[in-house]
């Protein structure tokens, strides 16, 4: 087999299976207790097939709303906070090491 036809296999696969998770899904078994994995699956496989985008984080905006934040913001002991690293919401305290949540 070459390679465009095991992808084609594959990709048989994922619809078949998105098939069956829709099945699911409307008959209710997704909003079953034990149900949530459904819908998780079902949309992992809607971005493996290029149904649904992935988002990407806009990098450079966070971090300039994380400059302003941690000027802000002090840690419990009174230590300046650091964002943990690039693209991140965290920050942690130069001192004691607490880590805060400053964006959400």
């Amino acid at each position: 087999m070459d390679e465009d036809a095991i992808a084609k296999a594959h990709n048989e696969h994922l619809h078949r299976q998105l098939i069956r998770l829709g099945d699911m899904m409307g008959d209710g078994m997704h909003l079953e207790p034990d149900g949530k994995w459904i819908e998780r699956e079902y949309r992992q496989i809607l971005k493996a097939l290029g149904y649904i985008k992935r988002k990407k984080p806009n990098t450079k905006l966070i971090n300039e709303h994380m400059v302003r934040r941690v000027k802000e913001v002090k840690c419990q002991c009174g230590g300046e906070l650091k964002q943990t690293r690039s693209g991140s919401k965290r920050a942690s305290c130069k001192d004691c090491g607490n880590k805060y949540q400053l964006l959400k």
